[in-house]
């Protein structure tokens, strides 16, 4: 039986029995829980961020390719 060590809350998990499990750049990481895996994932930025975050990206962008449209080559001013 190999065991390894939960990154995040140090708990040993049984390797063959891990129900949850990353693989990061050649490197196998087995976690508790769920909830371990995921805040893991979260920290190491391999999640991607939530459907209301996109579309506000979007959004943002859109507003600012407007604002270049309208103010052609020149950069915009507030006054």
């Amino acid at each position: 039986m190999i065991m390894a060590k939960d990154p995040v809350c140090n708990m040993e998990v049984e390797e063959e029995k891990a129900e949850f499990v990353v693989h990061v750049h050649h490197e196998t990481f087995y976690f508790c829980s769920e909830r371990c895996k995921e805040k893991f994932e979260k920290e190491m930025g391999l999640i991607e961020p939530a459907k209301g975050i996109r579309i506000w990206s979007r959004f943002l962008k859109r507003l600012s390719n407007g604002a270049d449209n309208q103010f052609g080559d020149k950069p915009a001013k507030c006054h």
